[in-house]
């Protein structure tokens, strides 16, 4: 990847009222090495009235950097809407930017007269000890305010609401965001959140809603899922040039790619705020390395993890660790999309997703023999099933398979065919079924972004006699559905080809 040199602060670029007397960098901060430039519809910001009610509400200024994000970030149109939908803030470690992100949603917990009704704000992280953590001091105060605020503090679902006109502020795991509503969502420590969650699980809960934004914040990780490394991409292409509608926020402090580990200067462009101290404590921790230490348990290679943590470096491409090996290569799948129609019966195989959604997939026959692949996830039941009951009716003598936890359905009452169930044991038949067949070319897939998502992030681990499990820890309830169908298919409908393959 070749990144764009960026804009200086002096850049005419940046000639803009609001921006005026942020361009005057003090002297123990850093202007970002890279940052979008203003937006093309932004005439004014909201960021100088959101940090006096920090300073109001805390006791305390925002740091210079903090308030350069928060006007970019607040930026607003003519009629006084915001022009940033997503965001993209990525900094050097232990700054305030999880300070940040507690300030921006506890000022607008209470701007629902503003923004058009009550809000919902979203906080996620890697995990929930991270959101917590943010939420902990807005918490305590709310608690001391029951006039004005209403806590509820369950495990996992721990929640702000402001009395005067119900808007909350609840943060969640990253498994719990599916079917809920956003106005404002935003994610810490984004390196570590599959694509998925935010694409399927996020961004859909803010499709109702006006003046939306979706914030994801981290620091660089070797082991950065495509989330972050593919968004930063496309934000470093439009970095002059940010599309009227739907366009990135890329605000980014980070050293440059060939940085030498020793360079002080370039330790600087990973920090917006610089202190003696901060340069004592990053000696320390380069210290640490060139003895072999690594202080990050996810990078076990030191050197990659100053690289990352301390100079905020990007890797180009995302890499896939964890438990097991990956089910199926990114090249092997894409390789096999192909744009063609299947003619006859095919096999539609339903699956749920624990109560917080479902999948629906479908498997037939190309004119010249090959099995084809595709599908969706879905909001909930209702919509898988409608979805499956589409291609049963218009394809007679087609076969309904559900998950086995289905099997009971309410739903299966109003299906045009009678349904079959799978479970554990054909998944683990045809998991390695789908690899050979892919392998061999006699399955194609057409192109479905949300199955092409979850075959990506798949996992596997041997589960005897052939077989493979799928490993937890990501959503697979498509890739279930999928395979399902795909193996009912292979022995059912296919050709003699195919027929021989399945048997081995």
């Amino acid at each position: 990847m070749v990144e764009p040199a960026g804009f200086g602060p002096r850049d005419p670029v940046w000639d803009r009222p609001w921006l005026s007397g942020l361009r005057r960098v003090p002297a123990d901060a850093t202007w970002p090495r890279l940052m979008t430039v203003p937006h093309p519809r932004a005439v004014d910001s909201l960021g100088a009235e959101v940090a006096r009610w920090v300073r109001r509400r805390r006791g305390r200024k925002w740091r210079w950097w903090q308030r350069l994000y928060a006007t970019r970030l607040l930026e607003v149109d003519e009629v006084g809407e915001l022009v940033w939908e997503t965001s993209l803030l990525t900094v050097g470690r232990q700054v305030g930017k999880t300070w940040l992100l507690a300030d921006l949603c506890g000022w607008r917990l209470e701007q629902g007269d503003r923004f058009g009704g009550p809000q919902e704000l979203l906080s996620i992280a890697k995990d929930l000890a991270v959101v917590r953590k943010m939420l902990a001091p807005a918490m305590a105060r709310a608690k001391r305010l029951p006039e004005v605020y209403d806590v509820r503090n369950v495990n996992g679902q721990e929640e702000i609401q402001f009395l005067a006109d119900g808007s909350v502020w609840m943060i969640r795991s990253r498994e719990g965001v599916y079917g809920l509503s956003s106005s404002m969502a935003t994610v810490d420590e984004a390196w570590k959140i599959p694509a998925v969650v935010i694409d399927d699980g996020v961004e859909p809960t803010q499709v109702e809603r006006t003046q939306t934004q979706l914030v994801l914040t981290s620091t660089a990780h070797r082991l950065a899922t495509a989330l972050m490394i593919g968004r930063r991409a496309s934000a470093l292409a439009q970095l002059d040039a940010p599309e009227s509608y739907g366009g990135t926020l890329l605000v980014e402090w980070s050293a440059r790619r060939d940085a030498a580990l020793d360079d002080r200067k370039e330790w600087r462009r990973a920090s917006p705020q610089w202190t003696p101290r901060r340069e004592r404590l990053i000696a320390q921790r380069l210290a640490r390395v060139l003895a072999g230490e690594s202080e990050d348990a996810d990078e076990p290679d030191p050197r990659e993890s100053f690289r990352t943590q301390w100079l905020n470096i990007w890797p180009v491409k995302r890499v896939r660790v964890g438990r097991g090996e990956e089910w199926v290569s990114a090249d092997e799948w894409h390789g096999a999309e192909v744009d063609v129609d299947t003619d006859g019966p095919v096999v539609v195989a339903v699956e749920d997703y624990f109560g917080r959604g479902a999948a629906a997939a479908a498997c037939g026959v190309t004119v010249d023999g090959r099995l084809v692949v595709g599908g969706w996830m879905f909001w909930d039941r209702a919509g898988a099933f409608g979805w499956a009951g589409h291609w049963l009716q218009a394809r007679p003598g087609s076969r309904l398979l559900v998950g086995s936890t289905l099997a009971e359905a309410a739903e299966l009452a109003e299906m045009p065919a009678a349904a079959e169930s799978f479970g554990a044991a054909q998944i683990r038949v045809g998991l390695p079924l789908v690899r050979r067949l892919l392998t061999d070319g006699e399955l194609v897939q057409d192109g479905s972004a949300d199955l092409t998502a979850q075959v990506l992030e798949a996992r596997v681990v041997p589960a005897g006699a052939g077989g493979l499990s799928l490993v937890a820890g990501v959503r697979g309830d498509l890739v279930r559905a999928a395979v399902g169908a795909v193996r009912v298919a292979a022995e059912s409908m296919a050709a003699p080809a195919i027929h021989s393959v399945a048997a081995r």
